[in-house]
């Protein structure tokens, strides 16, 4: 650390304690600038003052080298630079946000995707702003160093404080690899890719070649650490089928605890699995009909399961969980929600109902989890009679989804942090009828700014363009309300310049 870097502490030292407790180190030779100390004795407020002026100029005004050996000159460009209208509007979100500092990140993630899309760069001179910007926030970092370029990351190896891009390039040249529908890395080149950026890869992969994707998870099971092994069956979820039932099977006999049950549970959206059948034959024995038309239901707890039910996951249950109660659910889980229909011999609503009514609560919420893990429209209808269920909505048709949601905004008009979380049950982009009807419902609430603060995070997301207008009439009736103003202004703002955004690079 230099002379002046350590009287700079010292001033910073005295500000945030007092200069009363701390004094204020005498100013550093800095004649050659012209600055000459005051000829008259001062206070210590003003010696304080004056110091964290010249200090702060002196700082910024440059330092000497720590080696006169120049850098290398930058490798030649492979992309163009982002077209002058992107450009623009890129300088515009990163100096003065047009939708308000909170929304600031959201805009730069979209131009740096929008850009990568294309197959530009970031013009050389926004470099310094956009790496400081993204040295302050892990959202932007891999989008922006998939738009650096070579002079970009040439740049960022100068300095310290930028040494973040070197890790998060393979990372992002993967996904512009993977987005881009190329082929599966070498096994040899995805056992070099760092863990974080091992996901990204299998997560493009798996979008468009889910065995390749599987093949990558078994060239390194052996060798991955069980945080690896588990990370990597997550991505599963994408595309996930019977082809990856031999790879989940080998996890229900992995030594790691965490490995055993994200296989279990991946294994619970295949109703035609191996494992699924094995339940549905632990199930059977536990369901009886009553009464003379055999209306009613009777279910019997599980006993204690042997190595082969452990294996399928009937292991220790959770905290204050009844050990048979647990195992029941873990069944109703993993066993096809057909079998439900040969055990009762009634629909899916029926059936629920029957299960109410003999509190079968254990069977109850492992059929809620198979109808989330496995979409089934049918169940989630059936269940979703009993009230709202934020697990199941997600299963219903995106139609169906939509009105139950906007229904629930209704009925939760005063609770907005509730209809927050209603609302995260349609995931972005949102249709226009939809859009359209959220905003009018919104409206119509008595909370005001409360309502639109609870839910920005996801009008931000998922509106769409099609309620823009009535966002704008919306402002035009707000009277006093500020905040309700301001917020209004901002989510307009954000969805004008993110389509503006995403036009500048047609």
């Amino acid at each position: 650390m230099s002379d002046l870097d350590t009287w700079w502490r010292d001033v910073g030292n005295a500000a945030l304690l007092g200069t009363a407790r701390r004094p204020v180190p005498p100013l550093p030779d800095l004649r050659p600038a012209g600055v000459r100390p005051r000829a008259v004795e001062s206070r210590r407020e003003d010696d304080l003052l004056d110091a964290a002026a010249l200090g702060g100029a002196a700082l910024r005004a440059g330092r000497r080298l720590e080696s006169s050996e120049p850098p290398g000159a930058a490798p030649d460009d492979r992309r163009p630079a982002a077209p002058r209208r992107a450009v623009q509007l890129l300088e515009l979100v990163m100096t003065q946000p047009p939708a308000g500092a909170a929304q600031r990140v959201g805009l730069m993630v979209h131009w740096l995707r929008a850009a990568d899309d294309a197959g530009c760069r970031v013009p050389h001179v926004l470099l310094p702003t956009l790496l400081a910007l993204a040295t302050g926030s892990r959202e932007l970092r891999r989008p922006t160093a998939a738009v650096l370029d070579e002079r970009g990351r040439w740049l960022a190896g100068l300095r310290a404080e930028w040494a973040w891009v070197a890790d998060a390039a393979p990372g992002a040249d993967a996904r512009s690899a993977s987005r881009s529908g190329a082929a599966a890395p070498a096994a040899d080149d995805w056992a070099r890719l760092p863990s974080a950026d091992r996901v990204v890869v299998l997560a493009g992969v798996r979008a468009h070649d889910p065995g390749a994707a599987r093949d990558l998870v078994r060239s390194t099971w052996a060798t991955d650490s069980a945080r690896d092994r588990r990370v990597h069956l997550e991505t599963l979820r994408i595309g996930l089928g019977q082809g990856d039932e031999p790879l989940l099977e080998t996890g229900l006999d992995d030594r790691a605890g965490t490995v055993r049950d994200i296989s279990a549970e991946l294994l619970d959206a295949l109703p035609d699995s191996a494992r699924a059948a094995r339940l549905a034959d632990r199930l059977r024995p536990l369901v009886r009909r009553t009464g003379v038309l055999g209306r009613g239901l009777e279910l019997t707890l599980p006993d204690e399961p042997d190595p082969a039910g452990v294996r399928d996951g009937l292991g220790k249950p959770p905290p204050r969980r009844s050990a048979r109660g647990w195992w029941l659910e873990q069944i109703c889980a993993g066993a096809p929600l057909a079998v439900w229909a040969e055990l009762t011999g009634a629909s899916p609503s029926a059936t629920v109902k029957r299960l109410t009514d003999a509190k079968a609560t254990d069977a109850l919420a492992g059929i809620r989890r198979a109808v989330a893990s496995r979409r089934d429209p049918d169940w989630a209808t059936a269940l979703l009679e009993l009230g709202w269920d934020p697990l199941v909505v997600p299963a219903l048709p995106r139609e169906r989804r939509e009105r139950a949601v906007l229904q629930r905004v209704d009925a939760l008009s005063t609770q907005p942090h509730q209809a927050a979380a209603v609302i995260a049950a349609v995931e972005a982009p949102w249709s226009p009828d939809f859009s359209v009807g959220l905003v009018s419902r919104l409206r119509a609430s008595k909370l005001g700014s409360a309502v639109v603060v609870a839910t920005m995070p996801h009008l931000v997301a998922g509106l769409h363009p099609a309620a823009l207008d009535a966002v704008e009439r919306w402002i035009e009736s707000t009277g006093a309300d500020q905040t309700l103003t301001t917020n209004l202004r901002n989510l307009l703002q954000f969805h004008s310049v993110k389509r503006s955004i995403t036009e500048a690079f047609r």
